[in-house]
């Protein structure tokens, strides 16, 4: 069954995780677990994938994403507001790699 973007933040937020895990190792971490689901993905031709780097600021981080057609578009953003965003301009299908990563993240990240 398909993930959703809010079942995924209820994750985030049932496992009392915050902010404080933007930790450059942590969002590195991140970053290669939804990278990995982006290659086993197949999406948009075999070619979706992380950007190299996290930004991680006060109260904001963010990870971005490329394929063939694209460059740099959101994979996920921890916004100053509590907010946390999934590749919003991608569908149900392109937006499960991301997804399937953050979970898994959230997994390593509790006891």
């Amino acid at each position: 069954m398909p993930l959703n973007r809010n079942e995924v933040r209820a994750l985030f937020e049932s496992a009392k995780l915050d902010y404080t895990v933007l930790t450059p190792k942590n969002m590195q971490r991140l970053r290669t677990l939804i990278n990995d689901q982006m290659k086993a993905s197949g999406c948009f031709k075999d070619t979706f994938r992380c950007r190299q780097r996290a930004t991680i600021r006060d109260g904001y981080a963010e990870l971005r994403c490329k394929a063939f057609y694209f460059e740099s578009r959101e994979a996920v953003t921890f916004n100053s507001d509590g907010f946390i965003g999934f590749a919003g301009w991608a569908d149900e299908k392109s937006v499960q790699p991301v997804l399937a990563g953050f979970k898994e993240w959230i997994k390593r990240l509790t006891p």
